[in-house]
Order: C-alpha cells, then structure tokens, then sequence
C-alpha cells in the first residue's frame, strides 16, 4: 500500500508540476531567441555582414522592401554588405511578440528605432522606425538562426 501511496504521490507532483516547467523551458527559448535579436542589432549597427551573415541559416532569406530577395547566406552576407557601403545604422530593437510554433520553429516580431545615415553624403542622420518579422529555427546547439526576414518602414512616433 505504501509503494501504491508513493507512486500516486510522486505522480501527482509530476502533474502539479508540468505547466510550470514548460513555461521554464519556453522562457528560456524566448531568452535565447531574444540574443540572437540582439546579437542582429550589434552587428547592423557595426555594418558586418559577415556576423549577420552568421545569424541566418544556410539557406536563409532576407526580403528587403523594393528589392529581390537575398536567398542563402552567401546572397545576405553581399545584400548587408552593400546596405553597409551605403548607409549606417544605429538602431535599437524591441520584441514585440515571440510565437513558439513548435520545438525548433519560432517567429519573432519586433519594432526599431534609431537613425540612418546616407554614408558619403554630408547629411546628418535622419530618424527611422521599422517593424520587422523573422521566422527562425533552433539549431542542434541550441542556438536559434534566422530562417526568413522581412521588414518595412514603420511611421515615427511624435
């Protein structure tokens, strides 16, 4: 009768427990998809296409407005590469919402703020807003990359 007692009872933690450790875990998975935002917006702001680069699968996609789209990692490396010739950016971003759709699929999506400047211009920054959108995929070292990015200009608040 004592097994049967402690069987049910370690059975019933198991179930009180549950919920919470799957919000662990998904907090933890937003955290580390959180980092790689983070890592994205030091690596903009440094103009180095090859750590962006590194941020998105090997098959990634990068869908820029009014431009084709740079599909795999050796097209991003050269479309971030060009952004980076022509303009600066100092930009912060905010996580606007995190989905996890399953185990190794998650969106993002996001708003920045910031300026861009023209490089070679003479002109002074001008201020930007962005809203942004990226479907990412955990990797086997836990890591999360870019699968696909898209974004457009966003109004600036007053």
């Amino acid at each position: 009768m004592t097994i049967i007692r402690n069987v049910c009872a370690s059975m019933s933690l198991i179930l009180l427990l549950a919920p919470f450790l799957a919000h662990a875990d998904a907090r933890d998975e937003h955290r580390s998809i959180q980092e790689t935002l983070s890592r994205y917006q030091s690596a903009l702001n440094a103009a180095d296409a090859n750590e962006i680069a590194q941020l998105y699968t090997v098959d990634g996609v990068m869908m820029a407005p009014d431009a084709p789209a740079a599909v795999g990692r050796d097209a991003i490396k050269a479309s971030y590469g060009g952004l980076a010739e022509a303009l600066s950016f100092n930009l912060a971003f905010t996580v606007d919402e995190i989905e996890l759709i399953s185990d190794k699929t998650a969106l993002l999506r996001s708003h920045s703020k910031g300026t861009v400047k023209v490089n070679g211009s003479g002109q002074a920054a001008n201020e930007a807003a962005f809203k942004e959108l990226f479907v990412l995929e955990k990797q086997n070292d836990g890591r999360w990359k870019f699968t696909h990015y898209s974004f457009s200009s966003s109004p600036l608040e007053e």
